[in-house]
């Protein structure tokens, strides 16, 4: 009796259990609908509660008197804008340039050379310069090749070469670069070979982004062609003390040959210290180069090559300002293969210069500049120059740029930069 029974309950229980299943499913259903009505009431009076205190603050800042560089105004679509603070930090870069003389540890050498190209068209020169003192009309200032680059964890190298020396004949310039170096340790690397001196930052300013055309005249008749050929160690202090952080000291051993082979037999010694302040923005150097260097046939007494440095390169809002002064022994010689003694050169004669440079930022692609450019007792002529220089720059595109400059000199200068012309125009352009 019992086994029968069990069947007919079981069935009994199934038919009962659907329509109760459903029952409750409803239930679940309509409860659900129901918190889903109470949020969104919820949702709908916070936004009329927000959008009500977003009218309050803009009619708020209506009845405020206008200031200049205020806030602007709340918006509930948009956030307040501002200016990107990468394009201020490139404009730093650009003004402080923080690798002044880097080393190649963190660019691993490539196949593919950098190039360069400077193309120049120049006219309207200064009273007193003669065809063999300018270069008028359209030319090439500047053709570059370069190869750089860490070769290993250790060894890195550099080498560049320019073409634009050879239509004048001078060959032995053909060679820019040619250095090894040796990274002892995060912070210590030793370079040898033939490279930018580490002296100030004129020098070492790299003509494929420089403001002005040319270089201070100074740099031209204390260090032409930049280069010279020796051993320089440069040390990383920022873990020797926190208020050398941010501090980089270079001590070379240089043939102090003016750019080609040693003309004396006597070494150079060159030491520079620079800072950066990066929360100012703010960069200071000093330089110092002793030495000795030829005297002409027949001449006797003070035959030192000392020259000291001072620079300083800082940014406030849209305005980078750099200041570089210079003095020290009157060169002896000028750029040459051999010893081309300068007629005005006098044993214990001392000369000095200055340059100040200042850049505003206009737009993401446009600057306006000026420079005074000051040079006292030039070894050619004994005379002291002056100059004033400004100038528009435009970006137009990614790796070009044209610069228009326009140039007031009170007389001619001899160095290997010269730039005796009023009037130039400049497009760079690097790969």
């Amino acid at each position: 009796m019992h086994n029968r029974r069990a069947p007919a309950l079981l069935k009994l229980f199934i038919a009962l259990a659907g329509p109760l299943a459903a029952a409750a499913q409803d239930d679940r259903i309509a409860a659900l609908e129901a918190q889903l009505t109470a949020t969104q009431e919820q949702v709908t009076q916070m936004q009329a509660v927000v959008q009500a205190l977003v009218e309050q603050v803009a009619a708020a800042r209506d009845d405020l008197p206008q200031v200049e560089g205020a806030p602007a105004a709340l918006s509930f679509a948009e956030p307040p804008q501002r200016i990107e603070p990468e394009l201020e930090e490139t404009f730093a870069d650009q003004i402080l340039v923080r690798d002044l003389s880097h080393d190649e540890r963190d660019h691993e050498l490539e196949a593919r050379p950098e190039l360069f190209i400077q193309s120049r068209y120049t006219a309207i020169p200064i009273e007193g310069a003669t065809g063999d003192d300018v270069t008028a009309n359209f030319g090439l200032s500047r053709l570059e090749l370069r190869w750089a680059g860490r070769v290993s964890d250790k060894i890195g190298m550099g080498y560049e070469i320019q073409f634009h020396p050879a239509p004048d004949g001078a060959s032995e310039e053909l060679v820019n670069d040619a250095y090894v170096e040796y990274y002892a340790n995060d912070a210590i690397t030793i370079k040898a070979g033939q490279f930018v001196k580490p002296f100030g930052f004129d020098i070492q300013h790299s003509s494929s982004v420089r403001e002005s055309p040319e270089r201070g005249i100074y740099a031209g008749y204390f260090f032409p062609g930049q280069r010279d050929r020796g051993v320089l160690v440069s040390a990383k202090l920022d873990d020797a003390a926190d208020w050398l952080r941010g501090t980089t000291l270079y001590a070379g051993v240089l043939n102090g040959n003016r750019f080609f082979n040693d003309n004396n037999r006597q070494l150079n010694y060159n030491l520079r210290l620079r800072k950066m302040f990066d929360s100012i923005p703010l960069a200071l150097g000093a330089s110092m180069q002793l030495g000795k260097q030829l005297l002409p046939p027949g001449v006797e007494g003070d035959n030192n090559e000392n020259v000291f440095g001072l620079d300083a390169q800082f940014v406030v809002g849209r305005m980078g300002i750099r200041g570089e002064f210079m003095t020290g022994h009157t060169p002896s010689t000028l750029l040459g293969l051999g010893a081309n003694f300068a007629p005005g050169f006098r044993p214990g004669a001392h000369s000095s210069g200055v340059a100040v440079l200042a850049d505003y930022y206009l737009t993401e692609r446009d600057q306006v500049y000026g420079r005074y450019d000051q040079f006292l007792m030039d070894p050619v002529s004994g005379a002291d120059v002056r100059a004033f220089n400004f100038g528009y720059l435009r970006k137009t595109g990614t790796n070009s740029r044209i610069g228009v400059d326009y140039q007031f000199k009170d007389g001619v200068t001899y160095n290997d930069d010269e730039l005796n012309t009023r009037l130039s125009v400049n497009w760079n352009v690097w790969f």
